[in-house]
C-alpha cells in the first residue's frame, strides 16, 4: 500500500512539474529562436544561447551563452530586445496594427536596434526607408502615457526612460514616472483607450449634420437601436450615399413620422452627431422635414 502511495505521489509531482514547464513555455516562448539578443545588437552575430542562462522579459524567454552576457541584458533589456517583440514593423504600419511575426532568417539593423521580417521582400521594403518603419512601436508618439492619463497633459518622454510592454515602447520624462507605469501598465493603457474613445464621441457630438434620405426602421431593417433609448426600434434615414442615420428620440419628437417610418418617406434631417460606427451614424435631431 505504501509503495502504491509513493508511486502515485511521485507520478503526481512529476506531472505537476511537467505542467508547470508547459505553462511556462506557453506563457514565455523562446525569443529569437534561442539566439542571443545581446550578441545580435553588439556584434551583429547569430550566437546560440543556453537554457541555463535565461531571462523572461515582456512575455518572452531570452537565452544567452554565458552569465556575463545574461547580466548585460538584465541591466538594460530595452536596448537589446527586437523591435515590436520580433514582429514585422512594415506589416504593422501597412496593415492597421496587424502583428506578423518576423524570423532571425531576415534581420535588419538600424540605429542600434534589431528588426525581424517574415521574408526578404518585406525586409527590402524596410531597408529602403528604415526611418519610415523604425518607430511604429513607439507608443503615444513618444509622449508620457502616465502624464496624459493622470494629468491630462502632453509631456514628451525621453529615450533614456523607456519601458517596453507587449512589444511597444513607452517613454517617460523621469525614472519615477516610468516606474509608476511599470507597476500597472495595463491600467494606463486601458484608461488612455477609454479617454480617447470618449474624446472621439465628444468631437462627433459637436458636428452638425444635414442629410436627406428615405425613412425606415432602425432595428427591423438595419439591426441597430437608438443610443439614448435602446428599447425603441428607432427611426432610420438611409442617405443617398448608403449611410444609415439613426434619429434619436424620434418616437417622441415626431410620433406621426415615426409611425410611418416603414413607408420609405423622403425626409431632410438636421441634427448633431453623437456617435458613429462603420456605416451607421446616430443623430440628435434639430429639425425633420418631409421632402416632396
Amino acid at each position: 500500500m505504501n509503495l502504491v502511495r509513493v508511486f502515485l505521489t511521485a507520478a503526481f509531482l512529476a506531472s505537476t512539474v511537467m505542467l508547470s514547464h508547459a505553462v511556462e513555455a506557453k506563457e514565455a516562448p523562446v525569443a529569437l529562436d534561442g539566439n542571443c539578443a545581446v550578441c545580435l545588437v553588439n556584434g551583429k552575430k547569430i550566437v546560440k544561447g543556453k537554457p541555463e542562462f535565461k531571462v523572461v522579459f515582456d512575455g518572452q524567454t531570452y537565452l544567452f551563452p554565458s552569465e556575463k552576457v545574461k547580466q548585460e541584458f538584465e541591466a538594460s533589456p530595452e536596448k537589446y530586445v527586437p523591435a515590436l517583440k520580433g514582429d514585422c514593423t512594415v506589416c504593422y504600419a501597412h496593415h492597421d496594427g496587424h502583428r506578423n511575426p518576423g524570423t532571425v532568417d531576415h534581420i535588419s539593423f538600424y540605429q542600434g536596434r534589431v528588426f525581424l521580417f517574415p521574408n526578404e521582400q518585406i525586409k527590402a521594403v524596410f531597408d529602403k526607408a528604415p526611418a519610415k518603419y523604425s518607430d511604429v512601436d513607439l507608443a503615444c508618439d513618444g509622449k508620457c502615457i502616465v502624464c496624459k492619463v493622470d494629468g491630462g497633459k502632453d509631456v514628451p518622454g525621453k529615450a533614456k526612460f523607456t519601458a517596453i510592454h507587449k512589444g511597444m515602447r513607452y517613454q517617460f520624462p523621469s525614472e519615477a514616472v516610468m516606474q509608476k507605469f511599470q507597476a500597472s501598465p495595463d491600467k494606463y493603457i486601458s484608461q488612455l483607450k477609454a479617454d480617447t474613445s470618449t474624446s472621439r464621441t465628444t468631437d462627433a457630438a459637436s458636428q452638425l449634420v444635414s442629410v436627406t434620405g428615405t425613412t425606415g426602421c432602425a432595428a427591423c431593417q438595419f439591426g441597430v437601436h437608438p443610443k439614448q433609448d435602446p428599447g425603441e426600434l428607432g427611426l432610420a434615414v438611409k442617405s443617398e450615399d448608403g449611410k444609415i442615420y439613426v434619429i434619436e428620440g424620434a418616437h417622441k419628437s415626431h410620433p406621426s413620422l415615426y409611425d410611418s417610418r416603414f413607408e420609405s418617406l423622403k425626409v431632410k434631417v438636421k441634427g448633431k452627431e453623437i456617435a458613429s460606427k462603420g456605416n451607421f451614424v446616430w443623430l440628435t435631431p434639430q429639425s425633420i422635414e418631409t421632402v416632396k
